[in-house]
């Protein structure tokens, strides 16, 4: 499986872009984890190498703007779209769209489906196959567990530490998990907005057994040589914090 980073921080963050995750493997479909927060996803695709034109399933996590802006240029570009998520964040790409390109909803031979998941199902996506695990943040967000080829990536989303996400990235190749900055004055601004921090993130990568953590959705005030070294006190396999554009194969 072929991990593309095209968006590793939160809002805000000036050197990173927002959350999107391209993911590639053989026998199936290119698919986007989460959007980036706008225009930005399609710059970031075709900075990394990868055909927007391609795309024809995504997989958002929650209704929030940092990873579902980017369905606008997204349905722009596209003839034919498969949105798969809550229902809750599938109700807020419909009404996005409605409010910024109403009169491209009509347009004839355009499609843009939608596809309601539940948490503790199993879905076949673009060949993959996902699982999706509700967990705790400030709005309804789902984690992915997503297998292919007996190699299996979870990926957070937005959430503070549960059980739910452990279960998630229950002896996964990779963890690519939430840690808004490092333990320490920042650490009460992380819970408040529904973050983890570092170690934190560490210590669900453990728990979990996962052989890999990636920590990413990083703060604009985020310190990652800091972040990496309370991490890597806390899990003992690798520990990365990827910069966007990066590429991480399980």
């Amino acid at each position: 499986m072929k991990v593309t980073l095209l968006g590793t921080g939160a809002p805000l963050a000036p050197e990173r872009a927002a959350m999107g995750i391209h993911l590639e493997a053989p026998g199936c479909e290119p698919l986007l984890l989460d959007t980036c927060g706008g225009f930005e996803v399609f710059r970031q695709l075709e900075r990394f190498g990868l055909d927007p034109s391609r795309l024809r399933d995504v997989v958002l996590s929650h209704r929030h703007g940092d990873h579902i802006g980017g369905m606008m240029p997204l349905f722009i570009a596209s003839r034919e779209l498969h949105c798969y998520g809550p229902g809750d964040a599938l109700d807020a790409t419909r009404e996005l769209l409605q409010l910024t390109y109403p009169h491209l909803l009509d347009t004839p031979g355009r499609q843009l489906h939608y596809h309601p998941v539940a948490t503790g199902q199993q879905y076949a996506i673009a060949g993959f196959e996902i699982t999706f695990f509700e967990v705790v943040h400030r709005v309804p967000t789902y984690a992915l567990r997503v297998a292919h080829g007996g190699t299996v990536l979870a990926y957070s989303a937005d959430s503070l530490p549960c059980e739910a996400l452990v279960a998630c990235a229950r002896n996964a190749d990779l963890f690519l998990c939430d840690a808004l900055c490092e333990a320490g004055e920042h650490s009460d601004g992380a819970h408040q907005l529904m973050h983890p921090t570092a170690p934190e993130a560490a210590e669900m990568a453990a728990a979990a057994g996962a052989r890999e953590l990636a920590l990413v959705h990083l703060a604009r005030y985020a310190d990652p040589r800091a972040m990496r070294e309370q991490a890597r006190k806390v899990f003992g396999g690798p520990v990365t914090i990827p910069d966007d554009g990066e590429v991480l194969e399980i």
